[in-house]
């Protein structure tokens, strides 16, 4: 690691003035998180947020010769940052999206501030634990007067109890999985900083630690509860000195688990309900179904995403449930929200980032560190582990409660600032880069090979990609007059052929083609589109209700009764068809009104 102590005698004063913006290092990204995080469109004031945030780069290159220490993942963070600006080219909103660029870069750049500060990191997770213990504060302080009413069962009544004692100072409603995902990982900052303390320090810190764990309790996440336990697992594992103990105790654990989650599904039976694993097994059910959903919906999108921010909603409602009203937010799950935002790029990203931390963390813990620096580099890995179990499930920081994404990108931070020192020796560290580099280059030369024996249908997965965007703008769009959007749906229409042209069989082309047909009244033309689409994904839900519809507008009750039932989501659907009965009896198609009429029937088991 290059040498970051300088004499201040006989400077320079532009130096001295590098020195003064370096050793204000963490407060630089502070104004970009703000205006990711409120959402402030003015073009000025995100413009200095930036400039203020980059400045101590050049300042460290002009002072150190480099623009910051060896960071152990910055090539995954900065793929992050170049997919979420094709993420921010693909949204067909941009005031949808730029807070959450903002946020994000406002986020990488606390990171490298937290690994770049020359202070200790302790203090820095003092300010962590603080700042979580303010958010936990407010949260239960302010419980009663959130208006959670979907919130119920014995720990809403208790946290509505506790928060009626404060009056009401609400000036936001956090949503409790949100303030979960934020606390999660400070709890075991705040345990490290309980263990350092002494006297009345060590209260106070326990003080903090009760108002968190209480936050965490009334949020009634599970997956931060998941998160934390095995985390803390984990934990009391890395304690075992003995390797072939330590894994022993590790398979017992994993199989007590598994053991007592069939235990769990076994006793839910239709006699025999127990309302919280009733409630846990509906919430599982519902993920997967739109997981699976969601999934579908990335295949449309897999090169560039929907775009960032807060776009799933619109999107997914709109070509994944037909429906024209937003559902559900976002997907939460960390790989499918990173996906969806920013399409493959992205999901490399994550995935470099993954592998490059926790093979930093492995090398760490084997090399050894000193025990104080060893319980806050723990405590900060273990936090962002919580938080990525947690992200399984759930994922706050890539959705509309992006304020919890920087929190995430300290713990990181953190734990790379803790653990450099570790793996100080220069020999080591440049045969691992160098292996890294070989490693990088062998993927590059399979992604390249693959890419040659699958050229066409990957360039035809490509113009299907882009035909999705130019469709969803032309939809979507709040900025297209109505000859603009014509213009653009011709463009998607023409990027769709294009994509048959090259793979006849191509699913999204062929899909996306039938809804439109379906949407303007040509069901022949949609029914033959839809059924090239199914025979390629059967198991897709929107093929299944768009070809339903257009077998039932064609008068094929049979079939399309047979693919209705296929559906996950059939009350909604029969209130839908309900909507239709109306509505076609509005513009003089009786026929169609009968035919949603008799299929309401056939689905309510009326016939």
């Amino acid at each position: 690691m290059f040498n970051e102590q300088h004499d201040s005698s006989d400077r320079s004063p532009l130096l001295r003035l590098t020195d003064g913006v370096i050793a204000l290092e963490l407060i630089w990204p502070f104004p970009l998180m703000a205006v990711g995080v409120l959402g402030i469109s003015d073009p000025l004031v995100a413009g200095v947020a930036v400039i203020l945030a980059l400045m101590p780069w050049p300042a460290r290159l002009l002072v150190f010769g480099r623009p910051t220490r060896q960071a152990f993942v910055g090539g995954g963070l900065g793929l992050l940052v170049v997919g979420a600006l094709v993420g921010m080219w693909a949204t067909y909103d941009p005031a949808l999206s730029w807070p959450m660029l903002l946020t994000l870069l406002g986020s990488v750049c606390f990171f490298f501030a937290i690994v770049n500060s020359p202070r200790s990191p302790w203090p820095v997770a003092s300010g962590l634990v603080m700042a979580a213990g303010l958010v936990a504060l407010y949260f239960v302080g302010q419980y009663a007067h959130f208006g959670y009413r979907w919130e119920m069962g014995r720990l809403a009544r208790l946290g509505r109890m506790t928060g009626s004692l404060m009056p009401d100072l609400v000036f936001f409603v956090p949503h409790p999985n949100a303030v979960a995902g934020l606390l999660e990982g400070a709890l075991l900052l705040n345990l490290a900083l309980i263990w350092r303390a002494r006297g009345g320090r060590r209260w106070a810190w326990g003080v903090v630690l009760v108002v968190i764990a209480y936050g965490l309790l009334v949020s009634e996440s599970r997956g931060a509860w998941v998160g934390l336990a095995v985390v803390m697992g984990i934990g009391v594992l890395l304690l075992v000195p003995s390797r072939a103990f330590r894994l022993t105790l590790a398979a017992a654990g994993i199989a007590g688990s598994l053991l007592a989650t069939y235990a769990a599904v076994r006793l839910v039976t239709p006699d025999r309900q127990i309302i919280f694993l009733s409630s846990a097994l509906n919430t599982v059910g519902n993920r997967l179904l739109l997981y699976r959903n969601s999934l579908y919906l990335l295949g449309d999108y897999p090169f560039t995403g929907i775009g960032l921010g807060d776009t799933f909603a619109m999107v997914y409602s709109r070509y994944q449930l037909l429906i024209s009203v937003p559902f559900l937010t976002y997907s939460h799950n960390l790989f499918l929200s990173v996906g969806l935002g920013q399409g493959a790029l992205g999901l490399v990203a994550l995935a470099w980032l993954l592998i490059g931390f926790y093979r930093f963390v492995v090398r760490v813990e084997r090399a050894g560190l000193r025990v104080r620096s060893l319980l806050l580099f723990r405590a900060a890995w273990l936090g962002a582990t919580a938080t990525f179990i947690h992200g399984l499930i759930d994922s706050p920081q890539f959705s509309d409660s992006r304020w919890t994404m920087p929190m995430l990108f300290a713990l990181l931070g953190l734990a790379v600032a803790t653990g450099r020192p570790a793996l100080i020796r220069l020999g080591q560290r440049e045969i691992r880069r160098r292996r890294g580099w070989v490693a990088l280059g062998m993927v590059v030369v399979a992604l390249a090979l693959a890419a040659t024996v699958f050229r066409q249908p990957l360039v035809s997965a490509w113009y299907a990609n882009l035909g999705a965007i130019y469709q969803t703008r032309a939809d979507l769009s709040p900025d297209l007059d109505e000859t603009a959007r014509g213009a653009t749906m011709a463009r998607a229409v023409t990027y769709f052929e294009r994509a048959l042209s090259l793979d006849p069989s191509q699913p999204v082309a062929n899909r996306r083609l039938g809804i439109m047909a379906l949407d303007r009244g040509d069901f022949d033309a949609a029914i033959a589109y839809l059924e090239r689409a199914y025979s390629q994904e059967p198991g897709n839900q929107v093929t299944l209700k768009a070809l339903g519809y257009a077998y039932l507008w064609a008068g094929r009750l049979d079939p399309a009764e047979g693919l209705f039932r296929q559906l996950d989501a059939r009350s909604e659907l029969i209130g839908e068809l309900k909507t239709w009965r109306w509505w076609w009896g509005t513009q003089g198609r009786e026929d169609l009104s009968d035919y949603a009429e008799e299929m309401v029937r056939r689905l309510s088991g009326e016939r």
